[in-house]
């Protein structure tokens, strides 16, 4: 609120002139004690403003002086706005460093695009933790980022969809973090291929890593923004399924699923008879987490039948979460 009353106070100026701080808060509704507050952070910020006392004094801008108030439009600001958000880093390893350079780039910009930005900062906010998730830290993150800033090949192992190891030497090109989940992506050769393929880790399941104090040459057709974009393109149309569930859904569940999930699950939602009454499905997760985060949001419209151990720890985060809220 108080950015916005600035920008006001300083439009004021520049179309009227000098005026009296009387004059000043009658015209944006506060105080004059308030005006002689948002002056003193006007001049603060820069902004050349001062008052003459005596009679036929008041309020004015220093002779000349304009401030470019569309400089910054209302979509930029509103990105700036979305950038600058906290919860927009999804991790605490980046909290900080990105807080920091925020606020070198705010001081690097006119006074009138902070105002903008901090406008809709207060109005805007882009959240990207998800529900009943905590974000758990790689131990290897350090020495990831260092090899991919260096091009440092590393020796890892990998704990697979299926929950086998595999020993993997990778040329680590990138780090993704989406939402709250970090990703490497890497270029490998597998035995007898003529080519490498670039391949995509999450760090959760790194189970060691060696540097291997050897560089290599990047591809330099590789493309970053384009790789990922496909990548989860393709990862969405066939996600790897791996863990699968048996279930009891009823039809509201059924139609929750379908609209939530329909990518992942429709084909075999949709063969379900309509039927009343509860009907067994079998739906494939790539992995438990997954399974426990869609399920818990069902609620009572699904039954877990198999595995066992899914149903004891869904009951278990049912009892946690209503422990937490009583």
């Amino acid at each position: 609120m108080r950015a916005e009353r600035l920008i006001s106070l300083l439009m004021a100026l520049q179309r009227g002139g000098r005026q009296t701080a009387n004059e000043l808060a009658n015209r944006l509704d506060v105080s004059m004690r308030t005006i002689f507050r948002d002056i003193d952070a006007l001049s603060a910020m820069g902004v050349p403003v001062y008052s003459e006392p005596g009679r036929g004094g008041g309020i004015r801008l220093i002779e000349g002086y304009t401030s470019d108030l569309t400089g910054l439009s209302s979509g930029e600001a509103e990105a700036l706005a979305l950038i600058a958000s906290p919860a927009s880093i999804g991790t605490s390893e980046l909290a900080t460093p990105s807080r920091t350079a925020l606020d070198k780039l705010a001081a690097a910009v006119p006074s009138m695009h902070q105002l903008r930005a901090q406008h809709a900062r207060g109005r805007m906010l882009f959240d990207t933790k998800a529900w009943f998730r905590a974000s758990v830290a790689s131990p290897f993150l350090d020495e990831l980022r260092a090899c991919v800033w260096n091009d440092e090949s590393i020796a890892i192992v990998y704990q697979r969809g299926d929950g086998t190891l595999a020993d993997y030497e990778v040329q680590p090109y990138a780090l993704v973090v989406k939402v709250d989940t970090w990703y490497l992506i890497g270029q490998r050769r597998k035995p007898g291929q003529a080519r490498p393929e670039i391949r995509v880790y999450r760090l959760s399941r790194l189970q060691s890593l060696q540097r291997t104090g050897r560089t290599f040459v990047r591809d330099p057709e590789f493309d970053l923004h384009k790789f990922w974009h496909a990548w989860c393109e393709r990862f969405e149309k066939n996600p790897p399924n791996n863990y699968a569930v048996e279930l009891l859904v009823s039809a509201r569940g059924r139609k929750y699923l379908l609209s939530t999930y329909g990518s992942w699950f429709r084909e075999r939602l949709e063969a379900l008879d309509d039927k009343p009454g509860r009907k067994p499905v079998t739906l494939d997760f790539d992995r438990e987490e997954a399974a426990l985060r869609v399920l818990f949001q069902l609620g009572d419209d699904a039954e877990i039948v198999k595995p066992k151990v899914l149903r004891r720890k869904l009951n278990a985060l049912a009892v946690r979460v209503v422990a937490a809220t009583s």
